[in-house]
């Protein structure tokens, strides 16, 4: 039996509203060259001295090692999720055979993440991903549904996507049109590979 798909997650992500890119890779600036090394006498360094050293090199480490986080997250492509950090997947069809592959996962800075590939059966195709702030509410069929306002990192637009599960185990997605679509639940590894041909689809 597949495991409830997001029940603990949305309590410690519930209400998250930060930014990180899905797909940007800006170049990192150049580390100044050093300088070239002079000769001279050694200098006794006072108490005083020895601290405000310490302090420095301690400041000068924490923004490296902010900076070096921020590089990581802004490099981050979809294509770069792995099944460490996939939370839940799911993959929904329609009768007119529109494809969707929904995912919710955790980027390396530990940026909770969303995304949406929407494939219409005419041809063509979407992709939502970006971070998100979450409300849940359950109808009067015992379904729990969950709305997702996600600020897009490829238009810098808001888009409103969600998911519902039911007692028994179904699940459903809704695209940006508010259409829900009954899907089934994807593994760590299936919800890679879906996420990995989906992108490939949208560079044909």
């Amino acid at each position: 039996m597949k495991k409830k798909f997001v029940s603990g997650v949305l309590a410690v992500l519930m209400a998250v509203s930060m930014t990180a890119g899905c797909g940007s890779k800006p170049q990192a600036a150049a580390d100044p060259a050093p300088s070239a090394e002079t000769k001279a006498e050694p200098k006794t360094e006072t108490k005083a001295e020895t601290e405000t050293k310490a302090g420095t090199e301690t400041k000068a480490g924490t923004e490296s090692e902010a900076a070096a986080d921020d590089s990581a997250s802004e490099d981050f492509t979809l294509l770069d999720v792995s099944t460490d950090m996939v939370q839940a997947g799911v993959y929904a069809v329609s009768e007119e055979g529109t494809e969707l592959v929904f995912s919710m996962f955790t980027e390396p800075s530990g940026t909770p993440m969303t995304s949406l590939f929407i494939f219409p059966a005419a041809g063509g195709g979407d992709v939502i991903c970006g971070t998100y702030e979450a409300e849940t509410e359950t109808d009067e069929d015992g379904i729990a549904w969950t709305l997702l306002t996600v600020t897009d990192a490829y238009t810098g637009g808001e888009f409103e996507i969600g998911f519902g599960e039911s007692d028994a185990g179904e699940v459903y997605i809704f695209d940006t049109e508010g259409t829900p679509y009954e899907g089934e639940y994807l593994s760590a590894d299936e919800t890679i590979d879906y996420m990995g041909v989906a992108a490939a689809l949208m560079e044909e």
